[in-house]
């Protein structure tokens, strides 16, 4: 009896070992995995954990999706369109768009009547200091 309860003892230790090591690896944005490898952002949480926290915010926040409006469909704030298989699913790691200064930028999703809006870095950085601070 106490052999299978040793079995039963060490089977629970080693599914809680694993699921807290798969917990301290996957604690990432997957969207990241576009710009760093898992050891890259390993090593980015442990020595510039704010850099960390911020990129993963970016990936999430730093965009919008919505209606294009008629009136702005031709318009040449429009800086181009591109293609997005899931739209709740946005990674502008993969899209190579990043928030630039005192302007956010929208482009056309090609095939549906919505554009992708994507905040500027003030904006951004905004956001992320109001998140950290509540």
């Amino acid at each position: 009896m106490q052999c299978i309860m040793k079995k039963i003892t060490s089977v629970i230790l080693l599914f809680l070992f694993v699921n807290l090591l798969s917990a301290q690896t996957g604690s990432f944005d997957k969207r990241l995995l576009s710009k760093f490898s898992e050891k890259e952002l390993q090593e980015l949480k442990t020595n510039n954990p704010d850099s960390y926290a911020y990129w993963n915010f970016l990936v999430a926040n730093s965009y919008s999706v919505m209606d294009l409006p008629a009136a702005k469909a031709n318009d040449k704030e429009i800086k181009g369109s591109v293609k997005i298989a899931d739209l709740n699913n946005v990674n502008i790691l993969d899209l190579k768009l990043f928030p630039v200064n005192n302007q956010n930028q929208y482009y056309r999703i090609e095939g549906t009547s919505k554009m992708l809006m994507i905040l500027s870095d003030e904006q951004v950085r905004a956001k992320y200091k109001a998140s950290t601070t509540k």
